[in-house]
């Protein structure tokens, strides 16, 4: 996975985290009858509560009959969730077509929270496609805000606009509002454009929208059927965000099916190096399914941000499935802003999962090349495992070196526990650098709570080098703006 960037490792290591989080979330519910790809850029927001909420009682309510539970499956199915899913969602079809009320019945009596969604989801999925209305209807009066309405409500928006898409539109337009509606209105835009993307386009074009969720639902699913022409009409957008998301939905769906195809069909705007993210859809997709191959391709590209941005993808995809691999490959990268690139992707992606072997390898490399590794490394280790470093930090002797990595360790601390922050500040071996660190925390913390700051400021007052007394009061002489 590829990481949004502003040019800081810092900026990568913080967003590997969210990557991990946000991805595990998107593979946990993709909704039957709804064209969406896990790794690709168009599928639909959101994912199951992690905790019980009011929506929870609801679904697990009863309205008479034996509770459907595990013993319904087929023993050899319960250890594939995806075979589970299945079975639920056809379970729910069918329950549909014979009679919907029995099977509105059926479905509050399912014990299991992920199998009553997907039987509602088969269930859903045939109600809408014999009154969608009646099914929008039931979906918004009988769910609570949350997954299972706003599922039930793009299945039905999806299945609706194979029929007619334009009384759709206009439902979602009268009914719904905010989030809800944007999901609708995506769902309804995939099934429009598995019927007619050329249609589904036009109408997208001449309501003067540029929702970049819209144009990437066209692009992608209009992609999935005909590449070539999904192209044409992505090439043919008028130049700003609508063309360069559309673009990179159509790579992106190109791409995993075929990637040197959507880099051939890309290729003129890849050498441009005007749509980087383009770049990166491509690379992204590549590296997951054949690291090599995509070395290769990059290795043939001209210098310039392009191929930084592609090799920079390749490092962290590669990195995360074997990082001999990666290490080695970039032995073999001659440019030395492109090595950069690579050697800090590298180091942020190993250092969330092995940190002391990534700090190692980094620690071999010159000091100019392994800079940008380094922080991003430290910036992982300490978003990943923040015990673990605070432990190593013990038995590392006091230097430079230590001091990056209390201030990496304290940035990521202090959301959460500015008195540690405080402490990781006060060990650092550089005075500049301490009282730099403990002058913007100490704002941070009075921003969040001034007097616990000013508590913990007259608590450790005496003991405090007079230098950080002199930084620290003049912080506290600053009017304080709350959080």
């Amino acid at each position: 996975m590829r990481l949004p960037r502003n040019g800081s490792p810092v900026a990568n290591a913080l967003w590997v985290l969210c990557g991990v989080v946000v991805g595990t979330a998107f593979t946990g519910w993709i909704a039957p009858g709804v064209n969406t790809r896990i790794s690709g850029s168009h599928a639909p927001a959101g994912g199951p509560d992690s905790k019980p909420s009011v929506r929870d009682a609801a679904l697990q309510g009863r309205t008479g009959g034996r509770a459907l539970d595990a013993d319904d499956v087929p023993a050899s199915k319960l250890s594939d969730a995806l075979a589970r899913g299945e079975h639920f969602r056809k379970a729910g079809a069918e329950a549909a077509r014979r009679d919907i009320a029995a099977a509105l019945q059926q479905a509050y009596s399912i014990t299991n929270r992920q199998d009553q969604l997907d039987f509602y989801r088969g269930l859903y999925g045939v109600w809408s496609e014999e009154d969608p209305v009646a099914a929008l209807d039931n979906a918004q009066a009988s769910f609570p805000a949350g997954q299972l309405q706003s599922d039930t409500i793009g299945i039905a928006m999806n299945r609706w606009a194979e029929t007619n898409p334009r009384e759709a539109w206009l439902w979602a337009e009268q009914n719904l509002t905010g989030p809800l509606k944007d999901r609708a209105l995506t769902d309804l835009m995939i099934g429009w454009s598995r019927r007619s993307p050329e249609q589904a386009a036009e109408w997208l074009q001449s309501t003067g929208m540029t929702s970049q969720p819209l144009f990437n639902a066209i692009g992608g699913t209009w992609a999935d059927n005909d590449p070539a022409a999904a192209a044409e009409w992505a090439k043919s957008l008028p130049d700003g965000q609508a063309k360069e998301t559309a673009s990179v939905a159509v790579a992106g769906s190109i791409a995993a099916q075929d990637p040197p195809k959507a880099a051939e069909i890309f290729k003129d705007e890849i050498a441009s190096g005007e749509q980087l993210n383009l770049v990166i859809a491509i690379a992204d997709v590549w590296a997951s399914t054949n690291p090599a191959e995509t070395a290769g391709w990059i290795a043939k590209m001209a210098e310039g941000p392009a191929k930084d941005e592609a090799a920079a993808t390749l490092a962290t995809v590669w990195a995360a499935s074997d990082i001999g691999a990666a290490v080695q490959w970039s032995k073999s990268i001659s440019s030395p802003e492109t090595r950069r690139e690579v050697v800090a992707h590298i180091g942020t992606t190993w250092g969330a999962i092995e940190p002391e072997a990534a700090l190692e390898w980094l620690g071999t490399l010159p000091a100019a090349e392994a800079s940008e590794g380094i922080a991003g490394a430290l910036y992982s280790w300490a978003g990943t495992d923040p015990v673990g470093m605070r432990d190593w930090l013990v038995e590392t002797p006091a230097s430079p070196f230590g001091d990056q990595a209390r201030r990496s360790l304290g940035d990521v601390l202090s959301e959460t526990n500015l008195p540690d922050t405080m402490d990781l500040a006060l060990g650092m071996t550089s005075e500049k650098a301490r009282n730099e660190a403990l002058s913007r925390y100490f704002r941070e913390w009075r921003k969040q709570d001034d007097e616990g700051a000013q508590d913990w400021l007259q608590t450790n007052w005496e003991s405090l080098p007079e230098s950080t007394r002199a930084e620290l009061a003049a912080e506290q002489s600053r009017a304080v703006v709350p959080r």
